[in-house]
Parts: structure tokens; sequence; C-alpha cells
């Protein structure tokens, strides 16, 4: 009785070797099967490089008019592409990681904890159920963090209203290069260029140009700030939080193991 539940075993677990290896393989490496999950991440990165495109536009503006008072605003505005630079990386890590992890979980960790769980049943050593449990977990944990802190990350963007503080950074790009409807005069000058009205207003000892411009670099730190949090953070949180999961199953497991294999 005891061979044919170790036999059947055996037969359940080369079942699902084969089935992860020629089918759920394919499947969790394929783009189509992601096709959502990329999707989030490429509109994620259209509005990483348009945030910088914007902070490049603002800080051309300020740097335009006249005088030094804007010089400090215009270079604070234009570091700020380089911690968007961060958030570009997490996400192309992320796009990499989607369809990797999915490849290796099922081509890799999942079979090799069958085998050794077709293993343990010839040779019941601790050790190797100990082992076969663990790669199961953790491949399963690794698949998993990618979607998961997509979704986390979506519920955090639509609770904290994350796009209307990028709409706030793009509209003070916009308003530091000027209104789209400016009249021209017969020169070819504009009449209402909002970077002339700074220069005029900065001429004339005027602090309102200078706290319009500090507004706009609030903005952009806000935006900013969100984009990390959102593409950087969210998704390191989310990895600690598998791992701590996963620690916890790897000490049940050990534990119940133990207690099947009491030492005399």
């Amino acid at each position: 009785m005891e061979r044919k539940k170790e036999g059947f075993i055996s037969l359940c677990l080369a079942g699902i070797l084969l089935l992860s290896v020629g089918w759920l393989s394919g499947i969790a490496s394929s783009p189509t099967f992601h096709a959502r999950s990329i999707a989030a991440l490429d509109e994620k990165k259209v509005t990483v490089v348009e945030l910088t495109a914007a902070t490049a536009a603002a800080s051309a503006a300020i740097s335009a008019v006249p005088g030094d008072a804007t010089t400090p605003i215009a270079n604070e505005i234009m570091d700020l592409s380089s911690y968007l630079l961060l958030a570009v990386g997490a996400i192309l890590l992320e796009k990499f990681l989607l369809t990797l992890t999915g490849s290796l979980t099922f081509t890799v960790l999942i079979p090799a904890a069958c085998l050794l769980g077709i293993l343990y049943q010839f040779l019941p050593r601790p050790f190797l159920k100990r082992l076969a449990i663990r790669l199961a977990v953790f491949g399963v944990m690794i698949c998993l963090v990618v979607p998961v802190s997509l979704q986390v990350g979506a519920l955090v963007e639509e609770t904290f209203e994350v796009q209307k503080t990028l709409e706030e950074a793009e509209r003070s790009a916009s308003e530091l290069k000027g209104t789209p409807d400016q009249q021209e005069t017969a020169d070819g000058s504009s009449s209402s260029n909002w970077l002339s009205q700074i220069g005029q207003h900065i001429a004339n000892g005027v602090s309102g140009a200078v706290s319009a411009m500090e507004t706009a670099l609030s903005n952009f730190i806000d935006a900013v700030a969100v984009l990390l949090i959102v593409n950087c953070v969210l998704p390191l949180l989310v990895l600690l939080v598998f791992l701590w999961i996963t620690k916890a199953v790897f000490t049940l497991s050990d534990s119940r193991i133990s207690d099947a294999h009491p030492r005399h």
C-alpha cells in the first residue's frame, strides 16, 4: 500500500514537471500572456518620459529669463531629471523580470522541486522535501512579485490621485513655456509671452514671477517623488513582503518536517 502511494505521488509530480516545462513555461514567458502588465509598464514609461521632457523644457524656459535670480530654480528643476532615470530603469527592469521570472519558475524551479519530490519518495531524507518545498514556494513568489506590485501601484495611484499631481507638474511646465494661443505682433514677436512678462517683472523688482517658479519647482518635486515611490519603492516593498512570507512558509515547513521525522 505504501509503495502504491509513493508511486502515485511520483506519477503526479512527474505530470506536474512535464506540464510545467511543456506548457506553463511557454505561457508564463509569453509577452501575450503579460499584455496588460506590459501595457501598464509602457504607460508608466511614457509618463516618466513626458515628465522628463517637461522638466527640461521648464528649466530651459526659466534659464532664458534675464538675470541670475531664477538660475538656481532652473538648476534644481534640471537636476530632477536624474532621479527620473531611476524610475525609467525600474520600469524597464520590471518589464524584463515579468517574462524572465515566469520562464525561470516553470522551466527550472518547479521541475527541480518535482524531481526532488520524486527522489524523496524513494529516498526519504528530510532535506530533500525541505528543498523541494523551498524551490516551489520561491518560484511562485518571484513569479508574482511584478504583477502584484503593479496592482498595488495602481491602487496607490487611484487612492492618492497620483495623476492629478503629474498633471499639475505638466501644467506648470506649460505655463513656464507660455500659453499656446499667444497672439503675435506685426514683427513676429509674441505679445503675450509669459517669459517676457517674467522678464519685465524681474526687471521691475516684482517677486511674483520667482514665486510662480518656486511653485512650479514644488510641483515637479512632488511629481518626481510620486513616480519614485510608485515605480521604485513599492516594488521593493512588495518583494520584501514576499520574502517575509517565503521565510514564514519555510519555517513552518521545516517545523512540520522535523515533527514528521523526529530524532531518536
